[in-house]
């Protein structure tokens, strides 16, 4: 035995220990406000180490599409969390970034001020807002599958915020809500009752997960001439989504420490219901593809027109 101890010794005494020589590489990560600020809110607060050779900049959360269709167009940011059929309808404007991982799985709620069924709906007016966008077409979607779609007046307001102040001063009745807004009414009304978790009935109507509502897009530049940087930044910001659910208490000062101007009980209380979970595009493709059909369906524009192909998807070699 002690002849063989000797020779594995010797064997490892002779393998060099290497480190790849990489070039350096600086880029800026691009954030909106809201759920999306919430799941990347430890990695901002952090900035682990992706490399020697790596720099970057998380820049604080921004609010509306306008600046990260400016990001994706005038490719200023190499790395943009957005909604996800905003980078598919930037992609048919051949914007060169991949789709890497999609982060948040949906936020939105029918609430009312008294308890009701999704078969109590029949006759009502809902309140929503963002028409034509991912809200709408999700409540529109699901009221459609249920057979409810006629038989309901659907009216919108410009905002969430404005729906959020009009449920609190008893004008509206049913109403769709994203969070952290369904919380922050939590605090000031007695009566918030959910009628409809989207997410659920989705999820239960096609058999996925939910839908892929806020995705990661990488420029293809960093794809490409410095891949070994995206495994540990998929890493990173994987284990960034995991700390906001385990400790979302932590991750509420974190957000509010890198730019997210919403108090921090509000952050922590919508953190459950915000569906904070971290897929690879290999692993969320189907449920993104399913997403952006129904889309497709409801409105071709919603997603520019067609549906993108399989390099919309970064998909590991």
């Amino acid at each position: 035995q002690e002849p063989e101890v000797i020779e594995q010794e010797s064997v490892q005494e002779e393998q060099p220990i290497t480190t790849p020589q990489f070039e350096d590489v600086s880029f800026d990560i691009l954030v909106p406000s809201g759920s999306t600020a919430m799941s990347v809110a430890h990695f901002a607060a952090t900035q682990p180490e992706l490399g020697d050779h790596v720099t970057y900049s998380v820049n604080p959360y921004v609010q509306g599409s306008d600046p990260l269709v400016a990001a994706f167009t005038s490719e200023t940011s190499q790395v943009i969390v957005a909604p996800t059929n905003l980078g598919a309808t930037l992609y048919q404007k051949e914007v060169p970034y991949q789709l890497v991982a999609t982060l948040v799985w949906g936020n939105l709620y029918l609430i009312s001020n008294e308890e009701l069924t999704f078969d109590d709906l029949s006759g009502r007016k809902i309140t929503a807002f963002g028409q034509g966008s991912t809200p709408d077409i999700v409540l529109q979607t699901i009221l459609k599958e249920k057979g409810l779609l006629d038989s309901v007046e659907i009216e919108y307001l410009a905002s969430v915020s404005d729906v959020q102040s009009m449920f609190s001063a008893g004008e509206i009745e049913v109403a769709v809500i994203a969070e952290p807004s369904l919380s922050v009414l939590k605090t000031k009304v007695d009566e918030v009752n959910v009628v409809v978790d989207f997410q659920e009935q989705w999820g239960e109507l096609y058999g996925v997960t939910s839908y892929p509502q806020a995705s990661l897009f990488v420029h293809k530049d960093l794809i490409e001439n410095h891949s070994e940087v995206i495994e540990p930044l998929l890493a990173q910001i994987e284990t960034s989504v995991d700390f906001a659910n385990q400790s979302p208490t932590e991750m509420a000062k974190e957000a509010i420490e890198t730019g997210l101007e919403i108090p921090a009980p509000i952050i922590a209380a919508s953190t459950p219901n915000s569906h904070l979970i971290f897929k690879t595009a290999e692993e969320a493709k189907e449920e993104i593809q399913l997403y952006l059909e129904k889309l497709y369906e409801f409105d071709s524009k919603t997603v520019g027109g067609t549906l993108p192909n399989d390099d919309f998807y970064y998909l590991e070699k």
